[in-house]
């Protein structure tokens, strides 16, 4: 056992110091010694959450083992319960986040390398079954490693620690809470596995063989749904590009969504994924925490209650009557704020800068920012592409000081790879590299493949339903859509609207 942890735990954590997580039960205990017998340097860290009368003997144990095995100690104690109430909240969620704020927290001090916490393969088995009758899809087994915490026990069972222990003449502490059959984890140790275990000898290795091929898998879903999730910056609160999330396959879709919510730090439960996919399409939901779901436009919209909405220095909120001193006129700040795109529960509520009713700054809209003013010269672009009988797209990359500009030629050309990225990228060569494209449509598969290679940064206007990398084969890494999106769709709705009628004339 002593080799086989060894091993893993160079493979897993080969630097130190470590902070070990140990409670005084006989899994923590064995890990205490097996780093002791590794030979490697290590402080030993213990929370008192305060739950039971005996914690103050579990103390003391664990720091006279720390001392005999010539480990530091750092300890601290919580009352885990009275956090828990006072917030309204579950106690084992709770405590858990304690307690890993408290490892980190040790871990910053000593400078180390790895949290090495006890789970062992009979916590794999029990957690994936119950996360299975929960229903819990994601995450279904312990990780090996998460950041700084480590997991070197889960290859070895709880049995085989104890009689490591009991070889060494060690001792361990008994958690009486353990035996409570009320709790979910502890029916299914006592109760339900030992049955599994009878009539399927070795079931908690399969299951425990089971959540690594999962986890494995997990990782490249994982990966897959992130790149559908498009934050849409330009807006003061959470809020994402909705068509790459309606396109995407459910199961991406549905990962997609429990992120947004761990974001906003919700439960990532079944039913408040439905209501946001309820709310990307079209529907108004309500989330915890006072949080709306709402989709305008190309944009789902994850909307805060007003309280958590604070203004920056020298905002306000409008007011009737604002107005802004727009080159050809006043236009009034609502139908400003309804032309970006913004609901209708946030434009009473936007930041503005103001002097009197004329309104001077729109945070994130006005001045034009930048990525505006580049998306208008491509926009440009696209309507001479329109007058020229070609899918009207244009882009604009920008280089350092430099500008290029460029619009659809496949018609003119002939050439099927004469799009406007294309073109700008054979242009500039190798000179594009590290700068920035703003095309009114979302490239294409060969566009964003080559604009990748060249290492250009994408912000696109609308959506490419048939042929966009991200939209339509989730290959999109590294781009930003949305800007001017109105103006770029209807650009390409009023072309095909006439191609259509010259069809339809012919």
């Amino acid at each position: 056992m002593e080799e086989a942890f060894r091993a893993r735990l160079a493979r897993l954590a080969p630097k130190d110091p470590l902070v070990l997580a140990v409670s005084g039960g006989g899994d923590s205990v064995a890990l205490a010694h097996l780093v002791r017998r590794a030979g490697r340097e290590a402080v030993v860290a213990h929370l008192d959450h305060a739950l039971r009368p005996e914690s103050g003997e579990d103390r003391a144990f664990v720091k006279a083992l720390a001392e005999r095995l010539g480990f530091p100690f750092y300890a601290e104690r919580v009352e885990v319960a009275r956090v828990a109430r006072e917030r309204g909240e579950n106690l084992e969620a709770v405590a858990r986040e304690i307690r890993y704020a408290f490892l980190h927290r040790v871990a910053k001090e000593v400078k180390a390398k790895a949290i090495l916490t006890a789970h062992t393969l009979d916590d794999q088995a029990e957690t994936v079954l119950l996360k299975l009758l929960q229903g819990t899809a994601r995450g279904l087994g312990i990780r090996e490693k998460e950041g700084l915490v480590v997991r070197p026990l889960l290859a070895f069972r709880r049995e085989e620690l104890r009689a490591y222990l009991k070889a060494l003449g060690e001792v361990w502490r008994e958690d009486s809470s353990n035996q409570d059959l009320s709790r979910d984890r502890n029916y299914l140790r006592l109760k339900v596995l030992p049955l599994v275990e009878e009539r399927f000898p070795g079931a908690k290795e399969a299951l425990s063989r089971f959540a690594q091929v999962r986890m494995e898998e997990e990782a490249h879903l994982e990966k897959e749904a992130k790149a559908r999730l498009l934050p849409d910056p330009r807006f003061f609160v959470p809020a994402y590009r909705a068509v790459p999330l309606l396109e995407a396959p459910g199961a991406l879709r549905r990962r997609a969504l429990r992120w947004m919510l761990e974001a906003l730090d919700l439960r990532p439960e079944a039913r408040l994924i439905a209501l946001l996919e309820e709310a990307l399409g079209g529907k108004v939901a309500t989330l915890p925490g006072g949080y709306t779901a709402r989709r305008k436009g190309g944009t789902l919209f994850l909307l805060p209650p007003a309280p958590k909405l604070p203004l920056p220095p020298g905002f306000r909120r409008p007011l009737p009557g604002d107005y802004l001193a727009m080159p050809y006129g006043r236009k009034r700040l609502v139908d400003f704020l309804a032309e970006k795109g913004v609901p209708k529960e946030l434009k009473p509520l936007w930041p503005v800068r103001a002097e009197g009713k004329r309104v001077m700054e729109v945070l994130g809209f006005y001045p034009p920012s930048e990525e505006e003013r580049y998306m208008a010269l491509a926009l440009e672009e696209a309507r001479q592409a329109f007058q020229e009988g070609e899918v009207p797209v244009g882009a604009v990359l920008v280089v350092g000081e430099r500008v290029y500009r460029a619009h659809n030629q496949v018609e003119a050309t002939r050439d099927p790879t004469a799009h406007a990225e294309m073109l700008l990228l054979r242009r500039v060569g190798k000179g594009a590299r590290g700068g920035r494209l703003y095309v009114t449509l979302e490239p294409c598969r060969m566009c964003h493949h080559a604009l990748r290679e060249a290492r250009v940064e994408v912000v696109y206007g609308a959506e490419n339903l048939k042929e966009g990398a991200l939209t339509r084969f989730g290959q999109g890494g590294g781009m930003r859509g949305g800007v001017l999106e109105g103006e770029c769709a209807k650009l390409l709705k009023d072309f095909f609207a006439r191609l259509r009628e010259g069809c339809r004339s012919g």
